[in-house]
């Protein structure tokens, strides 16, 4: 796998409040135990030292599986809003409820003076708390039926850099300040997040969509970063706003063609309009 999987992308509105939602069904992990370390620190007041250890070793330990536990939260909820995906290679929610039992054993036994069992029973049931609450980890890969000589890693690592270069054109967007030249690049994005879900859909249409990811998606990130940095200088003319005017038109209207062809899951061959498309990059003196 690719390290492109480890650029953390801009989220949609929606993407954030997916993860908002995931990211509150583990607040209370930091919450619960305030109890323990308020008794740290009167323990600490009255000069008891090692139940202040004891405490605060605890505490420690359960904001530790608060903070593993929201980790894993987070990764599962970019693996729930996606449609084709691997399922997480580390057991980060499995971890923090080991984490919280164990912790949660520990304090029994030491801090409240329980038995052992009784001890070891407590920490069970915080475990059992904790997967009843939140889950366990995905074990199992979205990745449906991989066929025509595609494999999930060349789709997954496809559709991260299709989305590291959308995020990309959003970046470069800000720096933009004429509004129509926003509205474009909002609208290719748009039509660019479209024929990643076709993609996501039916992982196969990534043989016919490669050219298509490779060349105009990273020619409209090219072309508008430079064009960005061009404005940030403020050294944009009327000529390079009408090369840039067209090369965004020329794109939007390649983008549209690209989804059309793959909804109706038509062979479409891209290999006249990448030479326009190269060509025209060129002669604009905006690339």
């Amino acid at each position: 796998m690719s390290n492109v999987s480890k650029v953390k992308r801009i989220n949609s509105p929606a993407d954030v409040v997916h993860e908002v939602r995931y990211g509150l069904k583990g607040i209370l992990l930091y919450l619960l135990p305030m109890p323990v370390l308020i008794a740290a620190v009167v323990s600490l007041i009255q000069g008891n030292f090692w139940k202040t250890i004891v405490l605060g070793s605890s505490f420690a330990g359960f904001m530790l599986a608060a903070i593993i536990a929201r980790h894993g939260l987070r990764i599962e909820s970019t693996f729930e809003r996606k449609k084709f995906a691997k399922a997480p290679g580390t057991p980060y929610k499995n971890v923090a409820a080991i984490i919280l039992g164990i912790t949660t054993a520990l304090t029994a036994y030491f801090a409240t003076e329980h038995s052992l069992i009784s001890s070891v029973l407590t920490g069970a049931a915080a475990l059992l708390g904790f997967i009843f609450s939140y889950g366990i980890d995905p074990r199992k890969d979205k990745t449906g039926n991989i066929s025509l000589g595609v494999t999930a890693e060349e789709v997954i690592e496809a559709l991260e850099v299709a989305e590291i270069k959308i995020d990309n054109l959003e970046v470069a967007k800000r720096s933009i300040k004429n509004l129509d030249f926003k509205q474009r690049i909002d609208r290719i994005i748009a039509k660019a997040r479209k024929i990643l879900t076709v993609i996501e859909d039916d992982p196969r249409d990534l043989q016919r969509a490669r050219k298509f990811l490779k060349v105009y998606l990273s020619g409209a990130e090219r072309v508008t970063q430079k064009y960005a940095q061009t404005h940030k200088r403020e050294a944009t003319t009327d000529n390079i706003d009408a090369n840039f005017e067209r090369v965004l038109d020329s794109i939007e209207n390649t983008f549209d063609k690209q989804h059309t062809k793959l909804k109706e899951n038509d062979q479409f061959d891209l290999d006249v309009q990448i030479e326009v498309l190269e060509t025209q990059l060129k002669q604009e003196g905006i690339s």
